[in-house]
């Protein structure tokens, strides 16, 4: 009878352990704050990346941050206390400023404990220079991964984005600015659900090169595609239905805005630029297709397009980095989960408890 007891408490504890994060119905949130920022050109401002765990266990987290790099210029990124709470290691994962193409990149996991954090708290800090003159920044999250302690995704996040304006104060000895046209940054999460949505009211736009078409692209069911490359845009306007939506999408997210100013300053209303481009797209499992399956010849050396060196900013907390340190499951950087780890930890506690259930049968 004893062994039954423990068998059934061993497969409780197993089921517990796997489905643990099943149960958490709660929205964890991950914001910037503060959200709305004014200021003059040549000042720096700081935001923070707050998390909410609302009551769930947070042991990893990673995001990326879009910013407008002809706005804003990011100086720092710094580690906050959110996962080191209860005076637990971490270990930061990746933590990259591109300020060409305006993109911050972030991942940090507890190590050394098995609880995560259930506690508000800053995952990090950036700190931004006002290089423009006037405009809005969008401040975009996106690719973000809050894990729970067995190393699962958790689903659902909410996520609150920001936004930067430029001060204006016109005085008698000033004009004020002349208003923009408006382009809609969205991230590429953003863009797949509108996709999902309202497919017959959106044009999805690639501005790529034909090889680099032909060989992926984005393919929505119901949504209209159509390409033309950046160079022919100018050449090709009538070809694009001034009354529906149009999403626009480059490599990286580079030519994008070049192809949305065009698509602006020739009357076109319904603008939107998808941040990160089809990279971003891809690194999400969003849905892809192609033309033809490129054939690889041996002594052939492949084309290589250079891209802009991203700094990398060591964060101001050192973090150490044991050999065995579990990192939480990211999309981006490839990382391996706990699951493995979390898995052992299970079966030795089987184990012992099975072992602990023969020596009673024996006092029995």
């Amino acid at each position: 009878m004893r062994k039954i007891r423990t068998i059934l408490a061993s497969m409780v504890f197993i089921v517990l352990l796997i489905g643990s994060s099943a149960f958490n119905v709660s929205a964890q949130t991950i914001s910037i704050d503060p959200e709305s920022i004014e200021a003059d050109h040549g000042e720096s401002f700081t935001v923070d990346i707050k998390v909410d765990p609302e009551g769930a266990e947070i042991y990893g987290a990673q995001y990326v941050l879009y910013f407008d790099p002809n706005i804003l210029n990011a100086t720092s990124q710094t580690q906050g206390g959110f996962l080191s709470q209860g005076g637990a290691n971490t270990f930061v994962f990746a933590n990259i400023i591109n300020n060409t193409l305006g993109k911050i990149e972030y991942g940090e996991s507890r190590t050394g404990v098995e609880q995560g954090v259930n506690n508000p708290g800053v995952l990090a800090s950036i700190t931004f220079e006002v290089i423009g003159t006037s405009g809005t920044s969008h401040l975009k999250l996106s690719d973000v991964i809050l894990s729970d302690q067995n190393g699962k995704e958790i689903p659902d996040v909410s996520i609150d984005h920001g936004s930067f304006s430029i001060k204006c104060e016109a005085d008698d000895h000033t004009t004020p600015p002349q208003p923009q046209p408006i382009v809609n940054q969205i991230v590429a999460e953003e863009a797949h659900q509108m996709m999902g949505e309202t497919p017959e009211d959106i044009i999805l736009l690639d501005v790529r090169t034909e090889d680099e078409y032909d060989a992926e692209h984005i393919q929505m069911p119901g949504v209209l595609l159509i390409h033309i490359p950046l160079s022919e845009l100018k050449s090709r306007l009538d070809e694009l239905d001034r009354s529906k939506k149009i999403i626009v999408y480059s490599r990286n997210g580079a030519d994008s805005v070049t192809a949305c100013d065009v698509l602006v300053q020739h009357g076109f209303e319904l603008v939107y630029n998808m941040l990160g481009g089809i990279e971003e797209w891809r690194t999400l499992n969003f849905p892809t297709t192609t033309l033809f399956t490129p054939t690889l010849t041996p002594t052939a050396t492949p084309s290589i397009t250079p891209t802009p060196s991203p700094t990398v900013v060591a964060s101001t907390t050192a973090s150490p980095t044991p050999a065995s340190t579990p990192i939480p499951p990211g999309k981006r950087w490839g990382l391996p989960g706990f699951e493995v780890v979390f898995t052992i930890i299970g079966l030795l506690m089987v184990a012992y408890l099975i072992s602990k259930g023969k020596g009673g049968d024996k006092n029995e």
